[in-house]
């Protein structure tokens, strides 16, 4: 039977090791945070801990330690866990590895594998606390981090689908009340698709793009379309009003391109759901 630490105590500690790691985290460089991880984990009474990330394509769970295998998302206990954002525990050589999920809002980024000897309420709430910390930092830092970009890449990605990507949401957000997720494939090879989804107040906005064509000038036209969509919803404009002369591209862009755009607006509510196709023109 596993010795309870007295709860308030326990609490008090969890307190303090936060604070500590939050405030180390600050000035860290990303590709240090594995270390810190572990020494973390250690502090708060488990053997260990690590981050992996899943790739971007979702097939395979890639640890930020160089030193650790993937992990298939489909075969593993921490692939289960990434698909069910639940808990799973295994044996690991005489000791428990508990994957807890990283999620970030609606949007899964990974899991946090944990390895202790023995696993009670205490270190299974410090394990819920590392992973949801966890979650925070990684969001934060890969903004600016090619490294945590780099780390989830499997193959070498084209100039035109790196411009592209830039200018997308989050794969995955939502509420309580209303999800979205859009995946976009070939992941590597992009030409003019593009999705477009965010949530302003209680309504959810969301856009599909497909530009004609499959270069660097379908890619740049579904960017001029995707800043439109986004003008618009962040201003008084209707979708009639997204295209403005002033925002055409400088001369020499592909003059057969153009971008038709699905879009919609949706409140959560029963029968609330407004829609509309658009076409933007070729670029001057």
């Amino acid at each position: 039977m596993t010795d309870v630490p007295d709860q308030p105590a326990a609490q008090g500690l969890d307190e303090r090791l936060l604070e500590t790691m939050l405030a180390d985290v600050h000035a860290i460089i990303p590709y240090q945070l594995p270390g810190l991880v572990e020494r973390c984990a250690r502090a708060m009474g488990l053997s260990g801990a690590a981050v992996y990330l899943v790739d971007l394509q979702q097939r395979v769970l890639v640890p930020l330690d160089e030193q650790d295998a993937p992990l298939p998302v489909d075969d593993s206990k921490a692939g289960w866990a990434y698909r069910t954002v639940s808990l799973r525990l295994e044996d690991d050589n005489g000791d428990l590895m508990v994957w807890v999920p990283l999620v970030d809002g609606a949007e899964r980024l990974g899991v946090l594998g944990v390895r202790a000897s023995t696993m009670d309420a205490v270190r299974l709430r410090r394990c819920r606390l590392l992973a949801h910390t966890l979650s925070m930092v990684v969001t934060t830092k890969r903004t600016y981090s090619d490294w945590f970009v780099a780390r989830t890449r499997t193959r070498t990605m084209h100039a035109h689908t790196e411009m592209l990507r830039a200018f997308l949401p989050p794969r995955s957000i939502g509420t309580t009340s209303v999800i979205s997720t859009g995946v976009l494939e070939p992941a590597y090879d992009l030409g003019g698709d593009a999705f477009d989804h965010s949530l302003t107040r209680n309504i959810l906005h969301a856009g599909i793009f497909d530009s004609m064509g499959h270069d660097l000038a379908s890619g740049l036209t579904t960017a001029v379309a995707l800043a439109c969509c986004r003008n618009a919803r962040r201003s008084p404009r209707t979708c009639p009003r997204w295209w403005n002369p002033s925002t055409r591209p400088s001369p020499g862009g592909s003059p057969t391109s153009s971008a038709p755009a699905s879009c919609a607006s949706w409140t959560p509510r029963p029968g609330c759901c407004a829609g509309s196709t658009a076409v933007t023109p070729p670029p001057c």
